[in-house]
């Protein structure tokens, strides 16, 4: 797992953590504050943003070794596990 992969999810459990917090306040406290309300509304749009964006990760997409994850060839073209040297 990179380190991209590792924030990404730390940040994603965070803002679930801050979206239940935040639930939690909104039903507990009185109708004049409305930090819980805040809370839920930017950590949603958190969690909805990092879902739906799609350029965010690509390592998914080819594997994230280097290999394609469609045709099993490298990023530079070369066959993986084929030999280039005819002499065995």
């Amino acid at each position: 797992m990179s380190t991209d992969a590792l924030q990404r999810t730390i940040r994603r459990c965070t803002a679930v953590i801050v979206l239940s917090i935040g639930i939690h306040l909104t039903t507990v406290t009185r109708s004049g504050n409305d930090w819980g309300f805040l809370m839920v509304v930017v950590a949603g749009l958190y969690l909805f943003t990092s879902v739906v964006d799609v350029g965010e990760d690509t390592s998914a997409a080819d594997g994230g070794d280097g290999t394609d994850a469609d045709d099993g060839t490298d990023t530079d073209g070369a066959e993986s596990g084929v030999r280039s040297d005819p002499g065995g």
